[in-house]
């Protein structure tokens, strides 16, 4: 079979009955990955911390942050406007476009990290603070350069690939950073690991894709001016997206005090870590979704419901799970008691898991409908709710009321985006069948916390309680089982 052939298959693979098997499994997996790179990472730190002392790692920290930034900023959603343009274009107009998307990708990180380097220049920071900035830029640089190769692979369902491409980055990068703590390095070296990882990660995507897309960018004005007007409303409703959820956080640095401040960022920590899980796990499933809005509204509207159930069964699992071992997790990473407070926060943001699956599935809808006004007005009711929120319920609840502000405007988020789906197509909206079965189910896992055990025992039983409740009660789609069984042939 020729390389050609194999593209093909490849990419009808969407118009079979296998993808949906294949994006559960491979939500499964990117859900692994992450788990494994975040543990890589935990690896690291301390001996990173350590090593290089309060000083040298604070700088380490801040030249992170100003990299996070530039990432956010020049990503401007082109990672999902890419999939979805790959999923429903095909031949020349499909490689074009790709080609296109990696010129102008490089072209817009490499201006930001030159704009940020600078910035630190003429601002006056320290010496290694500009130089970490360019060094760990051009890892950032190579890093989003691979996120667009890789667009295929998502696109085809590929998801084991990008499973373990993100495992070998952060394996390369905790691996360099071991190195050079043994090698008894400074400070900038450690920067440089960034670009190791990046190199060794590019090179391996290369390797992976070289068959199924040119590799070579293209230059077009055109297109490149066709492409920005396309992301420009998703690109601020992503930025609005990223700003709402933290905007507590923000303004607690203001209003409150700095016990309080302490209090909820603590608990909004673990919930910034485990947030991550809606999106990795409902994006294995876009592919499908896009290729579903552009031929077959049948099997959009299937997929959205299949996507509801297990999003809601899922975001109330782990909210439960957080809800019954939240005094452990904040004595993992804060102790008790001093940081005792944390947990009553914690166990409201953990609430706002619910509704972020629901914010994920709903949003990736609205991209793949090319409804990018609607997610813009959208995310910015939802700050406009976590501001005014925080604002006044702070000072009367304190970090409760900030918690409390934040798992409002997610709620409004997920009524926001429900309403402009049903808006694009009444057809859409979700049945609501499995939401009395979960909640009974929640409610029976809920009373592990009364068990004289401790919270991480509590938790166990109360979700394994769960399961077995939406087992007895068929919440659980059949074909999420089925998929989980059974291997592609």
């Amino acid at each position: 079979m020729t390389d050609n052939h194999e593209a093909d298959a490849e990419r009808d693979v969407l118009d079979t009955g296998r993808a949906g098997g294949m994006a559960i499994r491979g939500g499964a997996l990117r859900l692994g990955a992450y788990g494994g790179a975040l543990l890589l990472s935990l690896v690291s730190v301390p001996f990173m911390t350590r090593h290089l002392g309060v000083a040298d790692y604070g700088q380490y920290v801040t030249v992170s942050s100003i990299i996070f930034i530039i990432g956010g900023i020049t990503e401007a959603g082109l990672t999902n406007l890419g999939i979805r343009e790959f999923t429903v274009l095909s031949g020349d107009q499909r490689e074009d476009f790709l080609r296109n998307l990696t010129g102008l990708r490089f072209a817009l990180t490499a201006a930001g990290v030159a704009a940020a380097t600078l910035l630190t220049f003429v601002t006056g920071a320290e010496t290694v603070v500009v130089q970490g900035t360019l060094i760990a830029g051009i890892g950032l640089l190579l890093t989003l350069t691979q996120q667009t190769y890789a667009i295929p692979l998502s696109a085809h369902l590929r998801l084991g690939a990008v499973s373990t491409l993100e495992l070998l980055k952060q394996g390369l990068l905790t691996g360099s950073i071991l190195a050079f703590v043994i090698l008894g390095a400074g400070l900038l070296p450690f920067f440089a690991a960034w670009v190791i990882s990046g190199v060794g990660v590019l090179l391996a995507t290369l390797l992976v894709v070289r068959r199924v897309v040119p590799l070579a960018p293209a230059v077009s004005i055109v297109v490149w001016r066709q492409i920005l007007r396309d992301v420009l409303p998703y690109a601020l409703a992503a930025a609005v997206g990223l700003i709402y959820f933290r905007l507590a956080v923000i303004l607690m640095s203001y209003v409150a005090s700095d016990y309080q401040t302490g209090i909820y960022s603590t608990a909004f920590r673990v919930v910034e870590a485990v947030g991550v899980i809606p999106w990795l796990v409902v994006s294995a499933a876009f592919p499908i979704v896009a290729r579903a809005a552009r031929d077959d509204e049948g099997r959009l509207r299937y997929a959205l419901q299949r996507l509801f159930e297990v999003s809601t069964i899922a975001g109330t699992v782990i909210a439960l799970a957080i809800g019954l071992g939240a005094s452990f997790a904040i004595e993992v990473i804060a102790g008790l008691p001093e940081f005792e407070d944390s947990v009553p926060v914690l166990r409201v943001l953990g609430l706002a898991l619910v509704t972020s699956f629901l914010v994920a599935t709903w949003s990736f809808a609205l991209l793949s409908l090319r409804a990018h006004g609607a997610l813009l007005v959208s995310n910015a009711i939802a700050a406009v709710v976590a501001l005014a929120g925080t604002l006044a319920l702070e000072p009367v609840l304190d970090a409760m009321g900030a918690a409390l502000a934040t798992l409002g405007a997610e709620t409004v988020l997920a009524i926001c985006y429900l309403v402009a789906l049903r808006r694009r197509n009444v057809a859409l909206s979700p049945e609501l069948g499995v939401l009395p079965k979960v909640l009974a189910a929640a409610a029976l896992g809920a009373c592990a916390a009364l068990l004289p055990a401790h919270a991480l025992v509590q938790s166990a039983v109360g979700v394994t309680v769960f399961a077995l409740m939406l087992f007895a009660l068929r919440a659980i789609p059949p074909e999420l089982i089925a998929a989980l069984r059974k291997r592609d042939p």
